[in-house]
């Protein structure tokens, strides 16, 4: 993310960080500054996260309740589900409203269907879908036709434990 100012003033002021999160800051000279300016940079985050929905499809009722705590501190809307059968309702749900998720978390766990055949019916819905799948599975014993199938890229695996911060960057990047 970058956050463009218009301030003559070096340097810039950035309090209440969370270092997890990658931030640039990058300065145009523009104008006089009359007073030094304090950016809070957690703030800005926040407030560009609040666009983001996210669908979260864990079968495991207190990750999905510690996914949707982390989310939802960060001001990502989002919206869970604990069975492959209801993500695909909510999925299919939102395309109907022409409203659509930025990303969808599944688990590859999930139960009625399992979280791989979730993910290759989103992916033959709507190509483009960011999917993001978190396993306790090592990658490489995850059935790779499957994962080409359903539009998985590697990047966007996430094998248990992993920090929460790798969700944020997983579900941010393309």
């Amino acid at each position: 993310m970058i956050i463009t100012i218009n301030r003559k003033f070096l340097p810039i002021y950035i309090n209440n960080v969370n270092p997890n999160i990658p931030l640039q800051v990058k300065c145009i000279k523009i104008g006089s500054l009359q007073r030094k300016q304090v950016i809070d940079a957690q703030f800005l985050i926040k407030k560009e996260l609040e666009q983001v929905q996210i669908l979260i499809a864990e079968a495991d009722s207190e990750l999905l309740f510690l996914f949707r705590t982390y989310l939802t501190s960060l001001g990502m809307r989002i919206k869970t589900a604990n069975t492959g059968h209801e993500t695909l309702e909510y999925f299919l749900d939102s395309m109907k409203k022409g409203s659509q998720y930025n990303a969808i978390v599944l688990d590859t766990h999930l139960d009625n269907p399992s979280g791989l055949d979730v993910a290759k019916r989103i992916h033959s819905e709507k190509p483009d879908q960011k999917q993001v799948l978190v396993t306790t599975t090592p990658k490489e014993y995850l059935p790779a036709e499957s994962l080409k199938t359903a539009g998985i890229k590697d990047k966007d695996i996430l094998t248990m434990p992993f920090k929460l911060s790798k969700l944020v960057t997983a579900l941010k990047t393309n």
